[in-house]
């Protein structure tokens, strides 16, 4: 059974019925949820120049602005949150370039209602939720079944593991590097540490891995 943290949401999506929906669902999986929605990236961009949030829902063809302007305009506003990409497209490249872009997760909009909860529910566990057919793996194991620790990360200092979960979350190293307050070339050190441990050669390998295995990310 899950325990959920408290954590603060923004939804964006410019199709009305579809973001209400999703706050509804969103209420009924986790009533202590702070929801705040925008239609538009405008809109969503005053939002986190005013609060901080945990996690963004995002409609990736909003009408006034499309997936790659959309996560670049976030960042330029200091969202440090994990940005998860909501889209009726599942063309498996366009998924992998959300990821290459930041995106700490991609959710298909044509998924059924119990698809569309056990994603949310990874999701919201602080986990990376792609989809099966993009990851060509069958599905995480039960988080009982997981280790604590990954084994592979044991040699890591605290900081690399403090980058290595901000990379996660979909930051860029230049905000990895503001929110750590170290140098971006340090950043960059830290990263190629990890990726080695990981066996992986850069940070969508390590989303893809840590979705297929079911890793928390915060």
């Amino acid at each position: 059974m899950n325990t959920w943290t408290p954590m603060n949401v923004l939804m964006i999506d410019d199709h009305v019925m579809f973001l209400q929906g999703m706050k509804n669902l969103l209420s009924v999986l986790v009533p202590e949820l702070r929801v705040e929605t925008a239609g538009d990236m405008s809109n969503a961009v005053k939002l986190v120049e005013l609060a901080e949030f945990d996690l963004v829902l995002l409609d990736w063809h909003l009408a006034d602005c499309n997936g790659e302007e959309s996560i670049r305009r976030l960042r330029d506003a200091g969202c440090l949150a994990r940005i998860v990409v909501l889209s009726g497209d599942t063309n498996a490249t366009m998924i992998r370039n959300t990821v290459d872009l930041g995106a700490a997760g991609f959710i298909p909009k044509k998924y059924s209602s119990e698809m569309m909860v056990a994603a949310l529910e990874q999701v919201l566990a602080g986990r990376i939720f792609l989809p099966l057919e993009t990851l060509n793996a069958p599905p995480p194991p039960p988080a009982e079944d997981r280790p604590a620790n990954d084994p592979r990360l044991t040699g890591l200092t605290a900081r690399q593991m403090d980058v290595y979960r901000a990379a996660a979350r979909g930051l860029p190293n230049k905000l990895i590097a503001r929110q750590l307050n170290i140098a971006e070339s340090t950043v960059k050190a830290h990263l190629t540490a990890v990726y080695t441990a990981l066996g992986v050669r850069n940070r969508t390998e390590a989303a893809y891995q840590a979705s297929r295995e079911g890793v928390r990310i915060d």
